[in-house]
């Protein structure tokens, strides 16, 4: 994964470990909302690579066409530096308990997927900055068990699970500078799939939110 990602010639490599709180929003055949599922709590893993969108640094030294031309709007050169995306490659737990009639149940489940991010990343004083994103990722099952009293159900071959997950959402981002290419940070995300009712089948979505907490290194 690590290498992969390297390819990507990223100016800051992240990685970070943290936990989902996820809820798993059921709707049944008839479109009514079943509220006995309770959220769990499970492991994310992600390492991955983040871009400025300019670099006003690397312009200074350089005579290029490029750096002329933004040496000549510095406004615009400026708002552009704020501006940041990122790649990941990532593994999540995404895991809800509950009970019905006193029957207890469970889902563990584990994904393997990428996101991506794009937003704007401020810089405040002290090598503190703060970040803000809007975010798409796609996480496919690789590992899943829904268990009901004493029985074990393979949730990788259920219709509602085997399918490629689309989330969308938002994170919040605060950062603090540590040495001249080392930075820690610590991450507020939420996400959730869009998969719409239909007449008749039951409908279930993934909401999870997660806090993560991290290190970049600089390129």
């Amino acid at each position: 994964m690590i290498g992969i990602v390297g390819q990507s010639h990223g100016q800051q490599y992240k990685l970070s470990v943290g936990s989902n709180i996820t809820q798993f929003k059921y709707l049944n055949s008839e479109g009514a909302p079943i509220d006995f599922m309770k959220s769990g709590s499970g492991n994310r893993f992600s390492v991955g690579s983040e871009f400025r969108l300019l670099d006003t640094t690397k312009l200074v030294s350089s005579t290029s066409e490029r750096a002329i031309y933004f040496s000549s709007r510095p406004r615009l050169a400026k708002i552009l530096s704020l501006l940041k995306y990122d790649v990941s490659l990532e593994s999540n737990q995404y895991n809800a308990v509950g009970d019905v009639q006193n029957i207890a149940f469970s889902y563990q489940t584990s994904y393997l997927g990428a996101s991506a991010g794009f937003g704007v990343h401020v810089p405040i004083r002290y090598g503190i900055a703060i970040s803000l994103q809007g975010r798409l990722a796609g996480q496919k099952i690789i590992q899943g068990n829904q268990q009901i009293g004493q029985k074990f159900y393979d949730l990788t071959i259920d219709e509602q699970f085997k399918p490629i997950q689309l989330m969308f959402g938002y994170s919040a981002e605060i950062q603090k500078r540590l040495g001249d290419k080392l930075d820690a940070f610590l991450s507020y995300q939420y996400l959730t799939t869009q998969h719409g009712q239909q007449a008749g089948v039951a409908t279930l979505n993934l909401v999870p939110t997660t806090i993560s907490f991290g290190i970049k290194i600089l390129k």
